[in-house]
């Protein structure tokens, strides 16, 4: 039985309650009322130490007000088991109307229609049931774009090696290309770039589903970033770019493999935009070990800003997969900022560059 109906029947069974309860006390009270009036006030009003003998008539008419005050009963409680009936029938209608109206939409949601919304009216219990419908589906239908244009990054990224390994690969068994060294080594460098992008992908994917496993010990983001510029000290001298240090004793509690990789990615990222200098320093700040590495480039424009941390999103579009990443190093340093508990933002400097900052719990016992 639908909501509906049991509403309905609901206020008819209580109406239909209510007025027989009524009906029989009223009924009662008349009875008592009528036999006291005819059997001891009449008399009294009489007047005379003895009264005149009833006449049978009288009886029948006694009677028949009974049987008449018993029918009035009866209508008075059909009358209100109907108007019970009608209003309990338009409010049950009124109620229901916004369930009735969020069951459809939930149904046209799973058959695919992901524009599905529910009315919201007032502000009742139902309504902010319909309204946590609406921003679950509009979640619901956000994500599915997001992991929809996540397919078709992961499929361009993917093309392209593939590709030059295929024509690669029919050109040596055609005959076209002798398999020497300078050949082999570009084969070899395509499946490097795949299983950096497998790579990076997979840890991705274990980041945002909670599977990251971290090894978390306290770790001085000063020793962390000091061994990170040594790491990157050849690559930026080739560049004539210097690498700065502004270090203070920062204890923090991070796994020093992963937080590394941030390190790395937020460092080859200044490299390649970079035009004399890059900065790495670190602190405590309220509670947290903070580090940033800042860079002398162009900048990051202010709408690309909120992207850059998207998979494989670039804000200058002249930089394509030939630098040699594979387009994650910015969404895998979130990734894992956010899985130690931490945050991650980036800001242009007034003198022009980018900063890009790591906040992570800083070591209780630091």
């Amino acid at each position: 039985m639908k909501l509906a109906s049991r509403l309905v029947l609901a206020f008819a069974l209580v109406a239909l309650f209510a007025s027989g309860i009524t009906a029989a006390l009223v009924w009662q009270a008349q009875q008592q009322r009528v036999h006291r009036f005819l059997d001891r006030d009449l008399p009294r009003a009489i007047e005379g130490p003895h009264p005149p003998a009833k006449p049978p008539r009288f009886f029948e008419e006694q009677q028949r007000l009974l049987r008449e005050l018993r029918e009035a009963n009866l209508r008075a409680a059909l009358i209100a088991l109907v108007v019970a009936l009608g209003v309990g029938g338009g409010l049950a209608w009124r109620m229901t109307r916004p369930v009735s109206e969020l069951t459809r939409a939930t149904r046209r949601y799973a058959a695919g229609d992901r524009d599905a919304r529910a009315q919201v009216r007032g502000r009742d219990e139902l309504a902010e049931l319909a309204r946590a419908f609406n921003e679950l589906a509009e979640r619901l239908q956000a994500e599915e774009e997001l992991d929809r244009r996540r397919v078709a990054d992961i499929a361009h990224e993917l093309r392209t090696p593939l590709q030059v390994l295929k024509g690669e690969l029919e050109a040596l068994a055609d005959g076209m290309l002798d398999p020497d060294p300078e050949t082999l080594e570009r084969l070899v460098e395509e499946v490097d770039h795949l299983a950096l992008l497998v790579g990076d992908l997979r840890l991705l994917s274990l980041a945002e589903s909670g599977g990251l496993a971290l090894e978390p010990v306290p770790y001085d983001l000063a020793e962390l970033l000091e061994k990170s510029a040594e790491a990157f000290a050849a690559s930026a001298e080739a560049r004539g770019i210097a690498l700065e240090l502004d270090l203070e004793p920062t204890p923090a509690r991070i796994d020093p493999a992963r937080l590394r990789q941030v390190v790395f990615n937020l460092i080859d990222n200044a490299l390649h935009h970079a035009r004399t200098r890059v900065r790495l320093g670190c602190r405590l700040e309220g509670g947290r070990a903070c580090l940033w590495v800042a860079d002398d480039g162009p900048g990051i424009p202010e709408a690309d800003r909120p992207r850059v941390f998207d998979r494989f999103y670039r804000a200058d579009p002249a930089r394509s997969r030939s630098s040699g990443g594979s387009g994650l190093g910015l969404a895998i340093v979130r990734a894992i900022t956010e899985a130690h508990g931490g945050e991650v933002a980036v800001e242009n400097r007034a003198g022009g560059g980018a900063v890009f900052r790591v906040c992570v719990p800083a070591d209780a016992a630091g």
